[in-house]
């Protein structure tokens, strides 16, 4: 096994470049997308709150 040499990053710059295929800012949602991602939120709070009422606010998503 290598040795570490003991260097490691003291910062790290992270650029964020816009793809070029990218759909432009005023674009309209896909409606299918959306629906389901209101489903997807709304299943989200419903375990959330339940998970409230069983005393088992742990905060985490669900595995």
């Amino acid at each position: 096994m290598a040795k570490p040499k003991g260097k490691t990053a003291d910062t790290l710059r992270l650029v964020a470049e816009a793809a070029s295929d990218a759909p432009a800012t005023g674009a309209k949602p896909n409606p299918r997308l959306v629906d389901l991602v209101r489903l997807l939120a709304r299943q989200a709070a419903r375990e959330f709150a339940r998970s409230i009422e069983e005393g088992q606010a742990d905060h985490r998503p669900p595995a």
